[in-house]
């Protein structure tokens, strides 16, 4: 009778707690170092004292429990509890719950045993005969090992402390799993020759999952992560969980090369001190007078090293951003290319899903191909190659198109779009680079929408004779003062934290200065936090400038086409590239013929004097798009050839027209443009 009673009270004491909780909150039990119950029974981790810290913060009445995946899942759907901690994040959008800001990153990476591998590196890996590699069963890690090395050989493990064990072996060479809990639980069964590489891969966001009616703990708990990245009590937890899983193995030989710089910088500085003080001895007996000169030059070297130094370590940081950067918005969208490809491979999908895999891997090549661009712009803005191609600009011309382009965008987060201009009577032409002018006004337009959630985008412009005056203002979150001047340096986004919201590169204003440079302008900023942000610039009327006027190819005018059987050439060595254009232009298309060369292009020319259209790549071997182009035109004017160029630069496109070209098409090649060029340039003919 008495055991009863006890387990009454218990049972009564354990609701009480429930009910007069405010929030309950569940972890999984078996996830460390992030959360799990250590031997005594307590559920601690780094999640679990992330929100241990916020309730504290607040004061809050929070229940935090422990169970598995299943059992806290199945808890967050019945509604018994209003939050899951430690949580992934999905790969696509899930508006089923809430997902706060994330309160770390996890990625997989290669694990190797210094006792029989000194250091890993993927080109070893790479170069190894049938390696034998051990993981749990995944399709993604084993599609990417195979695309390193497709003699790879499997070996499937079911617990963490069979992976690691697997490395004592001789025959493994490596295993792929997630890098903090793999080197947690290596150093749990005292394995220190176990190392980390530093090659990371499939990156997933880690933070809380709340259901859809507690957006106010969500919202509690986004504003306690900031306060304790603020006050660094979050650097403190994650020293205490992660930073010890998380080192990099030290190895001399990855910075022999740092030493060899340093050690000659101070060889040849000790011996420029031992000349200076021979010559600083023989000055002072000839001439007092002559120390105090030698001591003014000693002391402008010095400003001068001192100079350098800085400048060096100005490059040394933005290597480290570019590396930084890059990785993140290249490995993101490749992140759902790769993957999100995998998934199409299988046959489980409803064909909504699978059209939804497809709109997720265009819009990932559509935001690496930005990427790329961004990254070519500004090194040729770097190395000084960027040239500018000045010719008569329609100013309302771009502002209208510009409008139309941005007005889809504004509308879907709720902005409104304004253009206002003036241009005076006396401003008949206007000289400038036409694209630079498009692109700066395209990244300041694009990065005031990105960055405004609700008000308005202004966008002014003021043209007259001499000169043309353009402000882009928003209503967005603004930029603080201490940040105004880095937003125009590379990589650099005004929420510069690791934690920020915004994709992208970072590299959109710093071309836009540097095309504002170019085009020997100016370009400011007026901000302030919360009360949005105002860019301005302007450029002056370049009419002594002006060059000849660039020949125009109109490949596209935007109308649906109507076309006929043609036969067709296509001039690829690619065997994908040809592939994709066979296939996109079958239905026109009578009969295809393919060379793979120039050569061989001009060759099955003569040989097909009826051929009426030519796709010819501009890079080939034997013979280049230009010379096969060229020498076409000696025997046969009539055939319509259209370039196939990946650079589409004012003085690049001219050079096509130059070689005989009708049109040209910018790879990556849309189907639909090229129909359209097809359909302007057979009318024409």
């Amino acid at each position: 009778m008495r055991n009863i009673i006890l387990v009454l009270v218990l049972f009564l004491n354990f609701f009480s707690n429930r009910v007069s909780s405010q929030y309950n909150v569940m972890f999984s039990n078996h996830y460390p170092p992030y959360n799990y119950q250590n031997e005594k029974g307590e559920l601690v981790g780094f999640n679990v004292d992330i929100l241990n810290a916020i309730v504290e913060l607040y004061n809050l009445d929070i229940s935090i429990e422990a169970g598995s995946w299943q059992q806290i899942n199945e808890a967050l759907e019945s509604g018994k509890i209003q939050a899951i901690g430690g949580t992934h994040y999905p790969g696509s959008q899930n508006t089923d719950y809430i997902y706060t800001r994330s309160t770390i990153n996890t990625s997989h990476c290669f694990l190797y045993n210094q006792k029989y591998i000194k250091t890993f590196s993927i080109e070893h890996f790479r170069s190894e005969k049938d390696p034998l590699v051990a993981l749990w069963k995944n399709d993604v890690l084993m599609h990417y090992v195979l695309s390193i090395n497709p003699t790879t050989r499997f070996l499937f493990v079911d617990d963490y402390t069979e992976l690691i064990n697997t490395l004592d072996r001789n025959d493994v060479s490596c295993i792929i799993a997630q890098r903090i809990g793999s080197m947690y639980y290596a150093h749990q069964l005292g394995k220190d020759y176990i190392q980390a590489s530093e090659h990371r891969i499939l990156e997933r966001t880690m933070g809380f999952k709340v259901a859809q009616n507690s957006p106010e703990l969500a919202k509690i708990i986004n504003n306690g992560l900031e306060v304790l990245l603020s006050n660094g009590e979050y650097q403190q937890i994650y020293d205490k969980w992660i930073l010890e899983y998380d080192k990099t193995p030290n190895d001399w030989h990855n910075y022999i090369k740092y030493i060899l710089v340093v050690g000659t910088v101070i060889i040849l500085s000790f011996v420029m001190l031992l000349f200076f003080n021979w010559l600083l001895q023989d000055k002072v007996k000839k001439r007092t007078r002559a120390l105090q000169s030698q001591l003014v030059l000693n002391e402008k070297m010095m400003t001068e090293l001192e100079a350098q130094k800085f400048k060096a370590e100005e490059s040394d940081k933005m290597k480290s951003a570019f590396l930084a950067n890059m990785s993140h918005e290249i490995r993101t969208p490749m992140n759902g290319i790769l993957g999100f490809a995998e998934l199409l491979k299988s046959e489980e999908y409803l064909q909504e899903e699978q059209q939804q895999f497809v709109d997720i891997i265009l819009q990932s090549g559509d935001r690496m191909l930005d990427t790329i661009n961004n990254i070519i712009d500004v090194s040729k803005l770097e190395s000084g190659a960027e040239q500018k191609q000045i010719s008569v600009v329609k100013i309302k011309k771009i502002m209208t198109e510009l409008q139309r382009f941005f007005t889809p965008e504004a509308n879907k987060k709720g902005l409104e779009l304004i253009f206002n201009g003036t241009i005076s009577d006396d401003a008949d032409t206007f000289y400038t680079d036409e694209y630079k002018l498009n692109s700066i006004l395209t990244n300041l337009i694009k990065n005031a929408i990105k960055f405004t959630s609700k008000g308005f985008v202004e966008i002014r412009y003021s043209i007259d004779k001499t000169s043309a005056h353009f402000w882009v203002k928003d209503t967005g979150m603004g930029i603080a003062p201490n940040k105004q001047e880095a937003v125009f340096n590379q990589f650099v986004q005004a929420d510069i934290s690791h934690s920020r919201g915004y994709e992208g590169s970072g590299l959109g204003l710093s071309i836009s200065k540097g095309y504002v440079k170019l085009l020997d302008g100016e370009i400011s900023l007026k901000s302030a936090l919360g009360e949005g942000s105002e860019f301005h610039f302007s450029i002056p009327n370049s009419v002594s400038e002006a060059q000849q006027e660039t020949l125009e190819i109109q490949p596209v005018n935007g109308k649906e086409t109507s076309l006929s059987k043609y036969k067709v050439l296509i001039a690829e060595d690619d065997a994908i590239s040809f592939n994709y254009l066979k296939e996109i232009i079958k239905e026109i298309a009578s009969s295809i013929i393919h060379a793979n060369d120039g050569e061989e292009a001009v060759q099955l020319l003569k040989d097909n004097p009826d051929t009426d259209i030519v796709l010819m790549d501009i890079k080939m071997p034997q013979l280049n798009g230009f010379k096969a182009t060229k020498l076409i035109r000696d025997f046969n004017n009539e055939v319509f050839i259209i370039a196939q160029t990946a650079y589409a630069q004012d003085n690049y496109i001219n050079e096509v027209k130059k070689a005989g070209c009708d049109a040209y098409i910018a790879k990556p090649i849309s189907k639909q443009k090229l129909f359209e060029i097809i359909a302007a340039g057979k009318s024409q003919n």
